[in-house]
């Protein structure tokens, strides 16, 4: 852990320190100052791309560059500097795609033959107007993942998935697999849109559906670990106590009222608990809890706040991300500190709580719903059950008790056609097929998938598969918050730095929410293809 921060830090020292937003431009963040002093004039004239080697090299391409798709390479006039960031060479250079780690630029990279480079370049200082609250509060400007809708038309308070999470970069890619809810079909074609509806890059490996065809009664759950179990039975809510008192009424239903709490004015880490009871339960045998949860704001302040820190040097470091295990699996800390929502149930032998399982999901977008199976039941037809969770860190709209029948596997049901802003879109549909590719969305896209179902009278159970990463663009109002030092204790002391944040994050914690929602950035008047 601290040699991957010392490798983390010894690269940043090496590198130059710090140095009215325009409409819709990338900025540059260099100059000829030194090797790589920032740039304050004439920044939108200025094109760089810059290319960090996986061997510690960095080539910094100016004003123009080419691509050699035969040769997987990308060329143009620039300078080269070793890893101590000497100047080794200037003039043409010739890079091969395969040996870089992660590209920075400002420039839009547009271009059909130029997807491997869009796929690990990080958009850096970008400007574009987003109004009052991001300029005063750019920690709750909006972001998100790919979003998903089964109605095109919903907006993103209503998202039915929310993919990847915590996929920031190119090797913490991963799947995600999100419910979906029941729907009766009334023909053999099912169709979700994936949306970018933020300043970020997404690269979407896969998205695929799973299928569970029902009978009468029985729903599918999804467990922490992707297994699947098929249920039968209800049993409501009979009470719930939180620490500001009963809110049973809250947690009954699936209505998106959602019971949170705010954050410790002196430490984020701080727990809570909240009791359940469900009384007359007639089978207590292979019982199972559902919980339909998001996440507040918390995460994203952090994952915000770290960006900032990072400043010009993003790129940097998201090079050693990508070049350091141990660096790349301690760089979420906080998040990890901070914990997920920890489930007991009562048991009535020994008189003792007993841990079932933890929920760990991220986002706060779209309403997760999971499920955990309880192990170990010994209980009367009263069930009560504790949830142990980090405090303001959690948004609770549905807790249910229901019974297992049997574990079952999901029929995968892969795309038939993507329509890109209602055109089909072939392309599309070989990027997501292939194994090798990726589809690239950028801010404005929008993707529809068409699947086939087996059955089209059947009533089924759907979850969303998605895989893929992303890459956050580095906005200009971000630079001014440089602190490798605190990015330092995110990663090396996240105890220490929750508590120390907190009185921070009290600031913004009452309005963040609004401002959030209120800022994401429309797409009909700014899109990364049409500016």
């Amino acid at each position: 852990m601290k040699n991957g921060l010392f490798y983390l830090l010894s690269i940043i020292v090496l590198l130059v320190g710090i140095q009215a937003c325009n409409t819709y431009y990338f900025r540059s963040n260099y100059t000829e100052k030194n090797t790589l002093i920032h740039e304050t004039k004439n920044l939108t004239k200025k094109p760089f791309l810059k290319a960090h080697l996986k061997n510690g090299t960095v080539c910094i391409l100016k004003d123009s560059w080419a691509i050699d798709t035969t040769l997987n390479t990308v060329g143009g006039n620039g300078t080269q500097y070793d890893f101590n960031r000497q100047q080794t060479f200037q003039g043409y250079i010739n890079i091969p795609i395969d040996s870089v780690a992660i590209f920075e630029t400002n420039s839009k990279i547009v271009n059909p033959e130029a997807g491997r480079i869009t796929a690990l370049s990080l958009l850096a200082g970008l400007d574009v107007v987003l109004g009052l609250i991001c300029l005063t509060n750019p920690k709750a400007c909006f972001g998100s993942c790919p979003t998903f809708y089964i109605h095109e038309s919903d907006n993103f308070h209503y998202a039915d998935a929310e993919g990847f999470s915590n996929a920031i970069s190119p090797s913490m890619e991963y799947y995600d697999i999100d419910a979906l809810n029941h729907h009766n079909i009334t023909n053999n074609v099912f169709s979700i849109t994936m949306k970018n509806e933020a300043l970020e890059t997404h690269c979407v490996k896969n998205v695929k559906l799973f299928a569970f065809p029902l009978e009468k009664g029985e729903r599918v759950y999804q467990t922490p670990t992707n297994d699947f179990y098929l249920c039968e039975n209800d049993y409501s809510l009979s009470r719930a106590i939180a620490n500001e008192g009963d809110i049973t009424t809250i947690l009954k239903d699936p209505d998106r009222q959602e019971r949170f709490s705010l954050s410790d004015e002196k430490n984020l880490c701080s727990k809570e608990e909240i009791f359940l009871t469900y009384n007359h339960v007639n089978n207590t045998e292979n019982l199972g809890l559902l919980l339909n949860f998001r996440q507040t704001l918390m995460t994203t302040y952090l994952f915000y706040s770290a960006m900032g820190y990072m400043g010009d040097n993003v790129s940097d470091v998201f090079s050693v991300l990508e070049t350091n295990e141990k660096m790349k699996n301690n760089f979420d800390a906080t998040t990890k500190a901070l914990g997920g929502i920890e489930c007991f149930l009562w048991n009535e032998k020994s008189n003792n709580w007993e841990k079932q399982s933890t929920i760990n999901e991220t986002g706060p977008i779209a309403i997760n719903r999971q499920f955990i199976p309880f192990h170990n039941t010994n209980c009367n037809e009263k069930v009560k059950i504790k949830l142990v969770l980090n405090k303001g860190l959690w948004r609770i709209d549905y807790v249910s008790l229901t019974n297992i029948k049997q574990i079952v596997k999901p029929k995968e049901i892969y795309p038939i056609a993507i329509y890109n802003k209602g055109t089909l879109d072939q392309l599309a549909l070989v990027e997501i097929n292939a194994p090798d590719k990726y589809l690239l969305s950028m801010l404005g896209s929008n993707y529809k998938f068409d699947f086939i179902l087996p059955d089209a009278n059947a009533t089924y159970e759907f979850f969303l598969y998605s895989k893929g990463y992303y890459l956050e663009w580095m906005r200009e109002h971000w630079l001014k918050d440089k602190d490798l030092l605190k990015l330092k204790q995110m990663v090396d002391n996240p105890k220490k730095y929750l508590r120390e944040e907190a009185k921070f994050y009290k600031k913004y914690e009452s309005t963040m929410e609004e401002e959030f929602w209120n800022s994401k950035v429309d797409t009909k008047a700014f899109s990364y293809y049409e500016n």
